[in-house]
């Protein structure tokens, strides 16, 4: 007794009988699912042995060759060293940029040095070391003073 097979199975089937006839190996499974949907449906075994029969008279024709010269165009590949130096690059930009940002939005103090000191931190250094000067030459008896352009300390 024959029974009824679904449709979407027949569309499995003629896709695997393709598939076969195109030198295409089928697993162990689908190739048991296959022969038993043979067995079971005529459309799809007519569909099968035309594929196969279509299949094996195309690999016998002989090769037709054209009569006009068929030129492919050229792949235009993007050197590998290119790539590389377009990806350097665009570190490079990326690194400055976030240097610079990160220079305009973290510097709070603009009168900042190279050290880190302000301007402020500067001028009392300097007036630290002054004074040390001035009592370091009282101390030693000195009263010739120091001289500032024209002024005379003492």
């Amino acid at each position: 007794m024959l029974f009824a097979v679904h449709p979407s199975e027949c569309d499995w089937a003629e896709e695997a009988a393709s598939t076969r006839a195109d030198g295409e190996l089928l697993t162990e499974l689908e190739h048991a699912r296959l022969t038993a949907h043979l067995g079971a449906c005529a459309d799809c075994r007519m569909f099968a042995a035309a594929a196969g029969a279509i299949a094996r008279e195309l690999r016998g024709a002989p090769l037709e060759q054209p009569d006009v010269p068929v030129f492919l165009p050229r792949r235009h590949r993007t050197p590998a060293l290119r790539v590389q130096a377009a990806a350097a690059a665009l570190v490079a930009t990326a690194v400055g940029a976030s240097f610079a940002v990160g220079h305009v939005l973290g510097s709070s103090n603009r009168a900042r040095t190279a050290t880190g000191s302000s301007a402020a931190d500067i001028a009392g250094l300097r007036a630290d070391s002054v004074e040390q000067h001035l009592l370091a030459m009282l101390s030693h008896g000195g009263n010739s003073g120091i001289r500032f352009g024209t002024t005379t300390a003492l």
